[in-house]
Order: C-alpha cells, then structure tokens, then sequence
C-alpha cells in the first residue's frame, strides 16, 4: 500500500449498532461493505454508470487488514487512493479512519478493479477519462 496525501476519493458514514458482532466489533463483512460505498460513490462522481451501460468495473479481488477494531458509536472516513494501474485494471487502496482522529486507522484493503465489455464479459482497456483521472492522483 502507498501512502497517499491527495486520495482520490474520501467519504465519511456513520457506523450502524447493527453491524457490531458478538464482541461488539464492527463485523469483518461490514468493512467490505463501507469500501464498497466508498468505490461506488467515487464511480459516481466520475458518471460511470452502475448499471445500462456497455462497459465498467468489476470487482477482481478485495483484501482487508483488520488493524485496529472499530466500536459503535463511531463515525469513519474512508479513503480511496490509486494503486497499481494497468491496461485493463487498476488497484484502489482504501484506508478506514476515525472521524475524529484521522490518525487513528481501523483497515487497510486492496480492491483490483478490473474494466469489462459487459455483453462479452471480458476485460477491455481503461477508459482515457479514467485513466486521466487516476494520473492527476
């Protein structure tokens, strides 16, 4: 993972008491889940559509490192920061922090991005928009 001062993408959720585990943890899925909105919202802010169009992202892989838990009541930023680009796929790193205290990090994860055909279902180059985009990172 590298470390990045100008993210991508940052987005701040309040976690749910529902998502707390028997150890009164935030659930390992749940952290997946907050990545994923992040990734989701950043595709937004860019115009790629989520759904209809003829070509967009695909979740390739995702890895987690559970650093420190998380405990309701709390409220997260998760940033999203440009790994690895290639032809057809790129990596978003993610990193989870607390609200108020920003150097308090509770994960770190990997999603491999990979951008499709999605009548054929096969990997297709990167968009120059997005390509431009994750070059201003």
């Amino acid at each position: 993972m590298t470390a990045d001062n100008n993210p991508l993408h940052t987005e701040t959720m309040r976690l749910r008491w529902g998502e707390m585990d028997a150890m009164q943890h935030l659930n390992n899925v749940s952290y997946f889940r907050y990545f994923e909105q992040a990734r989701i919202s950043w595709f937004d802010s860019l115009g790629v559509k989520s759904a209809g169009g003829t070509e967009g992202p695909v979740l390739g892989n995702i890895t987690c490192r559970f650093v420190r838990p998380a405990l309701y009541p709390a409220d997260v930023i998760i940033e999203l920061n440009r790994g690895r680009v290639g032809n057809a796929s790129f990596v978003l790193e993610h990193v989870m922090r607390d609200a108020r205290d920003p150097e308090v990090v509770y994960a770190r994860g990997e999603a491999v991005m990979v951008w499709i055909d999605i009548a054929s279902g096969r990997s297709t180059p990167l968009p120059e928009a997005i390509r431009q985009c994750l070059a201003r990172s």
